[in-house]
Formats: structure tokens, sequence, C-alpha cells
């Protein structure tokens, strides 16, 4: 019981107390005083002992409440009220009910001989009181019942917190492997690419410095040669540095100019990628939609347009990102082009799929160019820390 509800209790006992002893002329002070001690009493006991001894002193002060009202009149309704507060908050629900119904049986003996008008106005007080109890305490739990989900809704905040916090870690160990491996890959490029036509490139050298004197023609075809050889070398130097030193803004395993690079190598068709807007770090689901989207369009391109050349552009704004992936192949047309509206093949359904589950949209253009394009709404690393 709160602290508000015991104050209550206690004034609905002394207060009518002292009315009644000054209102009513009794003939033993004494004894009536005594008995209000026996019911604070009651009182205090109810509110401290635990469980069946606290429904023990309930159901003694209801008896001792309907007695009261035997033997000093009307205003002691108001105690009965008072020990009506207390038993309405036993469990389980039907106790509380009973010993209501038990009170109101009690109470209407005790004013038994009391006029009809006095009799009605009693039971309507009381049923009255009982009802607003209950309003009370359901509301009492209804409050209990909000804070006990709060707090449960506030600690599986804290677990997915964590759990975010582990998958962008995950993310981040995923990233610098795949990182790690680029390097790798970078390395024995330049190893054996690099290395290897550097050493030609002496070995060229020592035979022009040999052949010049005797041969000049065939020196100096040795040397543009040499001159070949050094400036691929250069080339393929100043490609690998880029790869090191440039930043992309889909970084690690779903870099889309890393896919457009290795498709070009793979295919020697042209490609190119270019970004709008400021770019910023995306949340790693989103740059998975992105790279398996734009990897698709690349391969439907190739595949059924015979492309020759795939563009991507990748426009940053603060409501979305949007991906366009375009080719110039033939485009679809007749009965393709039904079907391609209608309900597309699976890569299309696919790449609807995983754009819906990140609540975002997949457009198709057919002119100048066949274009798949990506809608993702945005959602920055630094707006879930």
């Amino acid at each position: 019981m709160t602290r508000e509800l015991s104050i209550l209790r206690y004034g609905l006992i002394i207060v009518p107390s002292f009315i009644t002893s000054y209102v009513l002329e009794y003939v033993d002070d004494g004894m009536f005083t005594l008995h209000f001690l026996l019911l604070l009493l009651l009182v205090s006991l109810g509110l401290k002992l635990p469980g069946i001894y606290s429904a023990l002193t309930g159901s003694m002060e209801l008896l001792f409440t309907a007695w009261l009202c035997h033997e000093y009149g009307s205003l002691m309704l108001f105690p009965a009220v008072s020990a009506l507060l207390f038993y309405s908050q036993l469990g389980p629900r039907y106790i509380p009910n009973l010993l209501t119904s038990i009170h109101l049986i009690l109470i209407n003996v005790a004013f038994m001989g009391a006029t009809p008008l006095l009799l009605a106005y009693i039971n309507i007080t009381f049923l009255l009181a009982a009802i607003l109890t209950a309003q009370l305490n359901r509301a009492a739990r209804g409050r209990e019942e909000t804070l006990l989900l709060y707090d449960e809704l506030r600690k599986r905040h804290f677990e997915l917190d964590e759990t975010r916090n582990r998958l962008l870690q995950y993310a981040a160990q995923v990233e610098n492997a795949a990182q790690s491996e680029e390097r790798v890959r970078i390395s024995r490029q330049l190893h054996d690419d690099i290395g290897h036509r550097l050493i030609r490139v002496k070995m060229m050298m020592e035979a022009a410095i040999h052949t010049l004197p005797s041969s000049p023609d065939t020196g100096m075809a040795l040397m543009g040669q040499i001159r070949d050889q050094v400036s691929a070398s250069m080339d393929d130097m100043r490609s690998a540095v880029k790869r090191i030193n440039y930043a992309p803004q889909l970084e690690g395993a779903y870099a889309l100019d890393r896919l457009l690079e290795e498709t070009g190598r793979d295919t020697g068709i042209v490609t190119s990628y270019t970004a709008e807007g400021v770019p910023f770090q995306l949340y790693p689901s989103i740059q998975v939609v992105l790279y398996k989207n734009a990897r698709e369009a690349i391969t439907n391109g190739l595949r059924h347009g015979g492309a020759t050349e795939i563009r991507i552009k990748v426009r940053y704004s603060e409501l979305e990102i949007t991906m366009e992936v375009s080719n110039n192949g033939v485009l679809p047309h007749g009965e393709e082009l039904s079907k391609l509206q209608r309900s597309g093949g699976m890569g299309l359904k696919g790449m609807t799929e995983r754009t819906r589950l990140i609540n975002g949209v997949l457009d198709l253009r057919l002119e100048p160019y066949f274009t798949v394009i990506t809608r993702l709404p945005v959602v920055k690393q630094s707006e879930i820390r």
C-alpha cells in the first residue's frame, strides 16, 4: 500500500472518531477510546504483517468495523471504508469481492434498526467507495504493468544495442579482412607483374648497351621496347598506389568501383563510376543491397543485352541514396519487354526483394540506356550509435 493510501486510511478512522466523541454522549468514553485504539492496532499490524497474516488482520478489521457501526452509529461507516481500502488490494481477485460482499451484509445487519433512507445512503456510499477503490486498484495495476513493460523494453533495447555493436564490430572485422586481402593481392601483383617486368627491362637494357655500338638500329628498337615496358610498369604502379590510398565511398568487400574494375578487367568492356553529393559512411545492410543489385544489373546487361559499356552513378542526399546502373546493350522489346515490365526474371525479382527488405524502391528506365535504379532510405552509422 502506498504512503498516500495509508494516510487516507488513518484519516478515515481518526477524524470520524473525534467527531463522534464530540457529537454523541457515551456512558463510557474510555471504552470508546479503547475500541478505536484496537482498530488502529489492527490497521498497523495489517500494514506490517506479510502474506496470510495480513489477510487475517484485514478480516478481523472487517468484522470489527461492522461491530463499531452497530455500537456507535453511521459515522463508523468511514472506518469501514478504511478497511475496504485495505482488503481490496489482497489477492487473488475473488478475495476482495468476497470480503466486500460479507462486509456489506454485516453493515446492513449492524444498521438493521435504521430508517430506510439512512440505510439507502449507507449502502450507496459503501458501494460507491467499493467501485472507486476497484478503479484505483486497476489503475495502480496498470501503472505497475506499464513500468514492468517499460523495464522490459529498456532491457531489450540494451540487448539490441549490444547486438548492434557486435554486428558493427563484425562488419569492421570483415572489412579489415577484405582490405588485408586486397593489400596481399596488390603486393603479389607488384611482385609478380611489375617485378618481373623490371627484370626484363634490365636484361633488355644490357642487350641494348651491347648492341648499340655495332647495330644502332637494333639497339634503338630495343630502347623503344624498354620505354614501353617502363611506361606500362609506371601505369601498373599508379593503379596499385591508387587502390592502396583511395578510400571508396562503399568500402571493403562491397566497393562498387572495385566491382567495375574487376568487371572491366575480366570482360574488356568500358566501365565508369561517378558519385554525386557528399559521400558518407553507410550502414552495412545498405552497402550489401547496393553491391548485389549492381552486380546483378551488370550480369544481366552483359548476358542479355550484350553491353560493351557499364556505368554506375551513386547520388547521396539527406533523404535517400540512389544508385543507377546503366548499360549500352540491346534494349528489350516485344514479348521480352512485356515480361520484364510485368514480373521480371529471377534476377530482377531478387533485386526487388532485397530492396524492399530495407524499405527501398527499385525502378527501370529504358531511355537513353537500359538503367536499373535502386533508391534506399538514408541510414547513417553516425545516427544509430
